[in-house]
């Protein structure tokens, strides 16, 4: 059996020590190692190989000749029959989930970044040793072998793909279980915090009992843990067979005492679902194409709308129907959602499925003109989901849902590990209900034509109205007051040096003056313009006045000339207009009218 041997080596100096163990049957003329070039479910290249430091090979005491082949491939020469020991150090200071972190307080890796794979060999069992580090705790979905639970000691993992599937937590951790569905959950906090962790417990556990009823109390885990890094501000998550790895702030942690769930506890609340919800939606139900997972280089999917729309469409919904948040609370964040998609010009210009199509670059690597030339397979593939689920609720007269849909496609699909096609969807629906849905998922995810949002909400009376935000930073679900009179057309930071500009929207006013992304306008008309002046500056002017700019870009300083246009209306609020036709969907108090 491979064997895995993790140590902390320097938490000062941020690096871990990773001894792996080889045997050897027979005399052979090389053994290739390869590192993961990214992680699966963050679709990016990472080259988590640049941060191996010092990599050697030795057998029986004697050094063996280790070649680096090309960034993440290295190959051992000559080897004999017996045990090849490689050693080398990782630096592990990056405070995300996707890859490892260390510091004298606590540490985080995904075995993607720590540990190798053998060439030939990924489907073998791998032990791993976790060695004990200043009496801290050892958090991890993997099989422990020997060792106190939530200590240092003896892992297995059945094969490679399963032992990178299992992130590691580890220093003085804070840790509360709680029982859901029948079986154990643990809520693992890492960094100070001041929570109340057992109305958090409480919280998620309603969470993932109605998720696990959903999908016919068959979880695929047998305990599951939430590995939380908890900072100052931050905010992510990753999905794991058994686990999810998420970093959150601290404000985001409610408070002992306090009893109304605020915008920040829901947005904790909602990435837990989001991620455990992963656990059927991606992690056993998935693309064909991603069994196995290439991991050495890009692999290509259309199928991500589905995948992150989907569980993006049920984070917040299941929060409402646990009664976690009420009707009107989930509506402004459906209002949100439609907001984010429709504010840029890119929605127009990239369908959804090229968008999941180009995840590794265009959507993962974004930059100040993203918002004119992409759409997000999270927000518009949750408005398809909304969609399709109002949908076959009309289409079977409210016998078939998007969480049947969700059942039935995981039994058939994820439980056997089969995968889904791109057409897998459509055709299921069709096959098993009698609804051809062709025409609508065809438009949905090839075209840019618009969804049928509105009409389809109006039929569970919820009626849809547009608004003007409160300025062009401002746009969302909710209403505004105060409303500028003008709109600049883009995106910027006020500070007392001036507006700089973060996203200039296209055939917008800022644009047309000839502004970009990164200038920094310093005065309108000839007067300073600074955060405590701005809404001042723009109430003073009419849609279609024109005023001198003064801007920076870079160290040049530039005179325009921007004609002011009228806000757009990119609030979307959205109200029950008929409460009876919205029971079911919605879950409203028995006297809504």
């Amino acid at each position: 059996m491979l064997h895995y041997l993790i140590r902390v080596q320097d938490a000062n100096a941020h690096t871990f020590s990773v001894t792996i163990d080889i045997p050897i049957v027979k005399a052979q003329e090389a053994i290739h190692l390869s590192l993961p070039a990214w992680i699966p479910g963050s679709y990016m290249i990472r080259d988590f190989s640049k941060n191996i430091i010092g990599i050697k090979a030795e057998q029986q005491g004697s050094a063996l000749p280790i070649v680096h082949c090309d960034k993440q491939t290295w190959r051992i020469e000559a080897p004999e029959a017996g045990i090849v020991q490689v050693t080398y150090e990782v630096y592990a200071y990056d405070l995300s989930v996707r890859s490892a972190y260390l510091d004298q307080h606590w540490g985080f890796y995904n075995h993607s970044s720590l540990c190798m794979a053998v060439d030939g060999r990924t489907n073998e069992a791998c032990g791993v040793t976790i060695t004990a580090h200043n009496g801290w705790h050892v958090a991890t979905g993997m099989p422990r072998k020997q060792g106190h639970p939530f200590g240092p000691g003896e892992f297995e993992a059945e094969s490679y793909e399963a032992l990178i599937d299992y992130p590691v937590l580890m220093g003085r951790l804070d840790i509360h279980e709680f029982i859901a569905g029948g079986i154990k959950h643990s809520m693992v906090f890492a960094g100070r915090h001041f929570g109340d962790a057992d109305r958090i417990c409480r919280d998620v556990a309603a969470i993932c009992e109605y998720q696990i009823e959903m999908f016919g109390q068959e979880p695929p885990f047998k305990e599951y843990l939430f590995l939380t890094m908890v900072v100052g501000k931050g905010f992510g998550g990753l999905e794991h067979r058994n686990s999810t790895a998420l970093v959150c702030s601290r404000k985001d942690l409610i408070l002992p005492g306090k009893a109304q769930i605020d915008a920040d506890y829901r947005t904790f609340l909602s990435l837990c679902s989001h991620e455990y919800f992963h656990s059927w939606n991606i992690k056993t139900l998935k693309p064909k194409t991603f069994i196995p997972y290439q991991l050495d280089k890009e692999h290509y999917t259309e199928q991500l709308w589905f995948y992150e729309g989907v569980t993006s469409y049920f984070d917040d919904y299941v929060l409402h129907q646990v009664g976690l948040i009420d009707a009107p609370t989930y509506l402004s964040l459906v209002g949100e959602t439609i907001a984010r998609v429709q504010r840029g010009a890119g929605v127009d210009k990239q369908t959804v499925t090229e968008s999941s199509f180009h995840a590794w670059t265009k959507f993962y690597k974004q930059d100040e003109n993203s918002p004119n030339s992409i759409v997000s397979y999270y927000a518009k593939g949750a408005l398809i989901a909304l969609c399709l689920d109002l949908t076959l609720r009309l289409e079977s007269n409210h016998q078939v849902t998007l969480g049947l849909l969700m059942h039935d496609l995981w039994h058939r699909y994820g439980k056997t590990l089969e995968g889904t096609d791109d057409d897998t969807v459509v055709e299921f629906i069709r096959d098993n209900y009698g609804i051809d849905l062709t025409g609508f998922i065809h438009q949905a995810l090839y075209t840019t034509q618009p969804l049928p949002i509105t009409e389809l909400l109006n039929k569970f009376g919820v009626q849809v109205k547009r608004e003007i935000g409160a300025d062009d930073n401002s746009y969302g679900g909710k209403h505004a007051t105060n409303q500028l009179p003008v709109a600049l057309g883009a995106k910027y930071k006020a500070s007392n040096q001036g507006l700089e500009l973060q996203v200039v929207f296209d055939a917008e006013a800022a644009q047309a003056a000839g502004l970009s992304a990164s200038d920094r306008i310093i005065a309108i008309d000839n007067l300073q313009v600074t955060d405590s002046n701005v809404k001042e500056v723009f109430e003073r002017y009419k849609p279609d006045q024109q005023v001198t700019v003064h801007a920076f870009r870079r160290d040049e300083l530039m005179q325009l000339t921007l004609t002011w246009q009228a806000p757009k209306k990119n609030n979307y609020l959205l109200s029950v207009s008929a409460a009876q036709q919205a029971q079911g969907w919605l879950q409203l108090p028995k006297n809504a009218q």
